[in-house]
């Protein structure tokens, strides 16, 4: 297979990598798999664990680094970060977080990365998708992982930021700005982490808890101590409903769009220990994706209008 590095014009690539915590080890996979044919990035846009890994390769740090740190990687460590808070905007404050993600990307700042990043967070207050792209990639990376209720929410130029999941589990709309000629987005999603029950959870208490606590008159005391991050909670909750349903548009109207669905979705997020299995199931849906980009190149395809949006590696993986 030829290197696309070594045919010119090369074509203008961009990534988005959604979030789906330990599932997210599969974008290095894909990484890897791009690498290996010749196939340079030049822009990713990351939410969540895709801006974790996004970032990481944006420092330059290499591919087999990047997966030696992932397969060590286990829940007594990430415990190690977290410093307990008094629980009003969050159980977990996420300092020490922040620091281990300034280690990770060699406490550099958005104009210093050799890859161009976009970060990708939600504004909790008002919804809006927000993408960072200046300042401390550390400090965005904690901003867009900083799950509500538990992590404390990040404030960045005045706006409260968390996870950015919420409003864009895969960031293709930060990538299009972008406008790359070839459109890679990898989807690491899954049923698994349905927030359908919480969804329903939060209707009953919506209309139930207030008519309860104002019979019982507890309704004013009530709303003086309930935590600020309980709050953010069902705010996060509510942006989850009006999520759309197609995360995948608006999709450019030239250039190719490929879909990548790493068969990682039996996989819950908090399994760290799969992470060998995540990392192979993006390097195998990756290969795929790799060599339909290459072909398409080979045969002049690039430059053709119409949209193209296969979708590699869609098979759920076996336990």
């Amino acid at each position: 297979m030829h290197s696309i590095d070594r045919l010119r014009p090369r074509p203008f690539v961009g990534l988005a990598l959604g979030g789906g915590g330990a599932r997210g080890y599969a974008h290095l996979g894909v990484l890897k798999a791009l690498y290996r044919a010749g196939i340079s990035v030049d822009i990713i846009a990351g939410t969540s664990m895709g801006a974790v890994v996004g970032a990481a390769y944006a420092a330059g740090h290499g591919i087999e680094e990047m997966q030696a740190i992932a397969l060590s990687m286990r829940w007594h460590y990430l415990l190690q970060l977290a410093d307990i808070t008094v629980p009003r905007r969050g159980i977990i404050a996420g300092c020490r977080l922040e620091h281990f993600f300034a280690m990770l990307t060699d406490n550099k700042e958005f104009h210093e990365l050799k890859t161009t990043l976009k970060v990708v967070a939600t504004d909790i207050v008002t919804g809006e998708e927000v993408r960072l792209t200046t300042g401390s990639v550390a400090r965005a990376l904690r901003a867009s992982t900083a799950l509500p209720g538990i992590f404390c929410p990040v404030r960045i130029d005045n706006r409260i930021l968390v996870d950015g999941s919420l409003v864009a589990a895969v960031p293709t709309a930060a990538v299009m700005e972008m406008n790359p000629l070839v459109l890679i987005v990898v989807d690491v999603s899954s049923p698994v982490d349905n927030a359908g029950i919480l969804l329903k959870a939060r209707k009953w208490f919506k209309q139930k808890l207030p008519v309860l606590a104002t019979r019982s008159g507890l309704w004013q005391p009530l709303s003086r101590v309930v935590p600020e991050s309980l709050i953010f909670v069902n705010r996060s909750l509510e942006l989850c409903s009006k999520s759309s349903p197609d995360r995948y548009w608006p999709i450019p109207t030239g250039g190719v769009t490929i879909v990548v669905r790493p068969a990682v979705q039996n996989i819950k997020w908090y399994e760290l220990h799969q992470a060998s299995r995540c990392i192979k199931a993006g390097e195998i849906a990756g290969t795929e994706a790799a060599k339909y980009i290459t072909s398409l190149f080979e045969s002049n395809m690039l430059n053709s209008e119409r949209i193209l949006k296969p979708l590699f590696g869609n098979e759920v993986c076996s336990s």
